[in-house]
Parts: structure tokens; sequence; C-alpha cells
């Protein structure tokens, strides 16, 4: 087990990076960018949260920085999820995860398949095996999340079309081998103008030359539980938004249809496994009450670093 941590930790850049070693950091940075990073501070980004105040948790695993300058750029801030994430927070072991992820996006978008583009990862080494982690992407101004852009289009033609391309997309990935880690409604991004979408935030996401049909099935059922729980809270969700989405990733993908018509079959059984995990999560953590995390202003020059929200990358 050990062993395979430490091979874990041995990396080689992806074609079009380059692997920089500065003190206690590890930077991975795409060609071309480094000199436009480092002039931003951005190659130092524990620095960059060390001169914001605290403000409030976004949503899904990390924090995001939106840096307004000669080019726009997204920062993330690597956080656990789940339990962990009030034991060790922002600090992890072993493992290289930022890198990891920039290698599954490289084979994403190498795929054809629309993310967004990684300017940076970054490794900022503590005590021992311990570190923080950050991505630097670039940031799409004009995308809202899927989430958004469905509460806002509850009908019509555009909104059809959208389900449909998030179906392809995942087929796409799918076929190509790759296990989404947190397929969530959240990590589709729509571009409204051109009607463009994207599939982000590839952390712990892993890359085979084949999935299996319930490798898919299962990962399917992580983005119909994110649906689920969100049409709960009042998300416009149909069961025709549903079957354009299936309709869209059957497509030339019939050996799989078995595996997905006994999953429905069962379906009753999953949808009271998804209320308990809600419940318990909800005990574990509490939604804050108001004002509790009250949200500070935004700085006001436009080189600052501000939150911005939903995460992206």
């Amino acid at each position: 087990m050990i062993w395979n941590l430490v091979l874990k930790d041995r990396i080689s850049p992806p074609s079009g990076y380059c692997l920089l070693r500065e003190g206690r950091r590890e930077i991975l940075v795409r060609a071309g960018y480094e000199d436009l990073l480092r002039r931003q501070g951005l190659l130092d980004p524990a620095g960059l949260w060390a001169r914001i105040p605290p403000l409030p948790k976004m949503i899904g695993r990390g924090e995001i920085l939106l840096i307004k300058g000669q080019e726009e750029v997204a920062v993330r801030k690597y956080r656990h999820g789940g339990l962990l994430r009030r034991l060790s927070g922002d600090l992890f072991l072993f493992g290289k995860r930022p890198f990891r992820e920039v290698e599954v996006a490289e084979k994403v978008k190498s795929a054809g398949i629309p993310t967004l583009e990684i300017l940076a990862a970054i490794l900022e080494r503590g005590w021992g095996k311990w570190y923080r982690g950050y991505l630097i992407t670039k940031y799409l101004p004009g995308a809202v999340d899927l989430i958004s852009f469905l509460s806002k289009q509850p009908h019509g033609e555009e909104r059809r079309e959208v389900i449909k391309m998030a179906g392809e997309l995942v087929r796409k990935m799918h076929q190509e081998g790759i296990y989404h880690a947190d397929l969530h409604l959240k990590n589709f991004l729509v571009e409204e103008e051109g009607l463009k979408v994207y599939l982000i935030d590839f952390d712990k996401s892993k890359s085979s030359v084949q999935l299996s049909p319930s490798q898919r099935v299962k990962n399917l059922r992580r983005l119909d539980r994110s649906a689920e729980k969100l049409r709960g809270e009042g998300l416009p969700l149909t069961k025709e938004d549903k079957s354009i989405f299936c309709r869209a990733y059957l497509v030339g993908n019939k050996e799989i249809r078995p595996y997905i018509m006994a999953y429905l079959k069962r379906y009753r059984w999953y949808k009271l496994l998804y209320r308990w995990g809600w419940w318990i999560a909800k005990v574990l953590y509490p939604a804050k009450g108001p004002g509790e995390n009250p949200s500070p202003e935004p700085p006001t020059d436009p080189q600052s670093p501000t939150r911005s929200g939903p995460p992206q990358g």
C-alpha cells in the first residue's frame, strides 16, 4: 500500500507543461504562461489566501478566487470533501492530486470534450508528505453551471439542447475510459451565447483504457443522485429532462442499455438510500443559519482577487 502511494508521487509532465521546483513548491505550468502567472503572483497562491479576509464557503470541494488582470483566471484551493473536511481541511497526505487532475483533464481535452484550460497546478509542501494543492484555470465569464441554467430556463428548445449536449459529453467521456469522481450538475458549465457545454472538475477522476458497463452505470448513478437531491430542493427537473439525457447518452451504446434497465428496476430502493445519505449529511454538516457567515464587501481594485462562484476547474 505504501509502495503504491510512493509510486503515485512520481509524475512526468504532460505534453505542453513543464515542472518547476521552487523551495517547498512544485509547479506544473503550461508552456507560455509561466511569466504571466509569475507577474500576477499566482505561482505563490498561498500568499493570495494570506492577503484576503475569510470568505463564505463555496459550493463543492475547494475554494475559488477569481483574479482579474491581463487574463482572467480562477485559482482553486483543494479541500477535502465528506468527513475528512472536518479533520484535515485543506491538507493532503501522499499523492499529487492537482497533478493527477491535469493528466485527466488533458486526456479529456484531447478527446474533444470541452473543458476549462488548466494553466498551472501547484503543490505547497508542509511537514513531511503533507501538502496543500492549487489549480489555476482560465475563467469563463459568460458561463453558468447547469443548475443555474436549468433554474433560469424551465422550458424551451435551448433547455432540451443543453441537456442533450450534456448527455453526449458524458457518453464521450465514458467511451474514452474516464470516470468522473464528482459527476454532478454543478460540474457542467453552460455558455449561453453560442450554447456550448463544458465538463469540469476532474479532481480524483480516473482514466483507464475502457470503463466496464457497471462502472459507467455507477458514474451515472452519481449524477442522478445529485439531480434528485436538487430536484427535492426545488430545481425544476422533469422526467422528460432525464429521458433526453438518457437518449443522448445511449446513442451507439446499446450494450449498456440492459444495465441501465436493471438500475431503473431497483430505482425505488436507490432513492431510499439517497434520502438516508442526505439525512446523515444534514446531521453531520448542518446548514448555517442566517448571519452566521456574512459575506464581506468585495475588493474594488480590478486587480484584486475576488471570490468567484460556482467553482470552475
